[in-house]
């Protein structure tokens, strides 16, 4: 399970995630929706560890594990423990579909520790 609890972030004094509260259980899949430039990809790269929290708790839990604090853990750490983030960008495997891109994100999660 992950959960954010009051999740701030900052870009030089501009401040561009306001206290996120955020529960993601087993199985669920959620989607973030709002116009350019309201945080929904800056709330991804804060998960993925691609950015740092302000201020805030994010947590993950394993089924029979107690919760994991994931702010001191960096984005290999994180996609080690099955967090992953495949960008927008279609240079990465253009050739590919979205599937396949995303298959190709699960392998490589799997194979780090």
């Amino acid at each position: 399970m992950l959960n954010l609890q009051a999740v701030n972030h900052f870009y030089g004094n501009q401040h561009s995630l306001w206290n996120v509260d955020l529960v993601l259980r087993p199985g669920e899949c959620i989607g973030v929706l709002g116009r350019e430039g309201m945080g929904k990809t800056t709330l991804v790269n804060c998960i993925a560890g691609h950015l740092p929290v302000a201020s805030g708790r994010m947590t993950w839990h394993d089924i029979g594990a107690p919760p994991q604090d994931l702010t001191p853990l960096s984005a290999q750490s994180r996609s080690a423990i099955g967090i992953g983030y495949v960008p927008q960008d279609k240079r990465i495997f253009s050739q590919l579909s979205v599937e396949e891109n995303l298959h190709i994100a699960l392998a490589a999660g799997k194979t780090r520790g």
